[in-house]
């Protein structure tokens, strides 16, 4: 199973990454706004990328699907402001990423840089910078060790442009702890092996809301399961109507957090939902099964260590099914427009 191996080897891929970006010299000239786009797995990343880079720099981020680049520029982009546009895409050759870089390509208060597993691409020739990560060459459909790696490489990109030797210690870490996470997934099969289990909601909020989004695509991906993601507290708001006995709600839970996602567990079990924890403050929140990051390092540096968590779900269930994760259904590994 290419999927399989491809997650199981990112603790090693992650020590890489961790050197290319420390290697690297970047243009650290100001700007007005940091503008992290992708499409799919891309675009959640950059979610993910945009709130940590604002949290760390001080600087203002936001994420934006690439397609909105150019069919509603004047919506995202000032002209009397001056921006970074950071493009993310695993292949490098995406439709929308590419026709969003050419319709910028003019503009001068733009300059941009491409985060891609393949640095000989068309994404990375149109860019002023590029961050390449070569060695991670997935041969399934579905982004798992591109996801976190390029996630990774932006953190460390982030701590290194504005000095954070703080964060950047933290960082250092990651590739050890995404090891030993890797060997813990046996405890999903609690709800990866339960016939009873049909409805998957993944909650995150902040950085985590990227991963929540993420978790529930790979599901989708692998499985077709009915799945979706919300913020932790926008769940109440609605959706929270859906919950009975054959629903799992997966929540990344964060110091931040954690008054707050106590009362919502509780609700959740009630109805009869199963909750899933995933974070530091899990102990305190009496879950139904709590899968518990490291203590070493910081909420907002602890999300690559997440990610093993909820790909393993994933696969697991879709081994459970029956179903092929290395083949899923309507899917490519590259998305081009006709």
């Amino acid at each position: 199973m290419y999927t399989y191996n491809e997650i199981m080897a990112q603790g090693q891929k992650l020590e890489k990454t961790k050197d290319i970006v420390q290697s690297i010299a970047f243009n650290k000239s100001a700007v007005d706004v940091v503008l992290f786009t992708g499409c799919g797995t891309s675009f959640y990343l950059a979610i993910a990328a945009a709130r940590y880079y604002q949290a760390v720099t001080g600087e203002f981020a936001i994420a934006v699907p690439a397609s909105e680049l150019f069919l509603h520029t004047e919506t995202y982009i000032l002209k009397n402001k001056k921006y970074l546009i950071i493009g993310i895409s695993r292949s490098g050759t995406t439709s929308e990423i590419i026709m969003s870089l050419e319709h910028l390509n003019d503009a001068e208060n733009i300059r941009t840089m491409a985060v891609t597993c393949n640095g000989d691409t068309p994404m990375a020739k149109l860019t002023d910078e590029l961050i390449a990560l070569n060695d991670i060459s997935e041969k399934s459909v579905v982004m798992t060790q591109s996801f976190s790696n390029m996630l990774y490489a932006l953190q460390l990109y982030a701590a290194k442009i504005s000095g954070r030797t703080d964060m950047m210690k933290q960082l250092e870490k990651i590739p050890t702890l995404v090891h030993s996470a890797l060997g813990n997934g046996k405890q999903l099969t609690q709800v990866t092996e339960d016939v009873s289990k049909k409805r998957f909601i993944f909650l995150g909020s902040g950085a985590y809301n990227g991963l929540a989004k993420e978790a529930t695509l790979k599901l989708k991906e692998m499985t077709q399961t009915e799945c979706e993601s919300y913020s932790n507290l926008e769940f109440r708001h609605g959706p929270i109507s859906i919950v009975d006995k054959e629903t799992v709600v997966i929540l990344f839970t964060q110091n931040e957090t954690k008054e707050y996602d106590h009362a919502l567990v509780k609700d959740i079990q009630k109805l009869g939902g199963f909750v899933v924890v995933i974070g530091i403050a899990s102990e305190e929140l009496e879950a139904d099964l709590i899968l518990k990051l490291s203590e070493e390092v910081d909420d907002l540096n602890r999300l690559v260590e997440a990610i093993p968590y909820f790909q393993l779900l994933a696969y697991q269930n879709a081994i459970f099914k029956g179903c092929d994760p290395d083949k899923p259904r309507n899917l490519t590994q590259v998305v081009n427009l006709s």
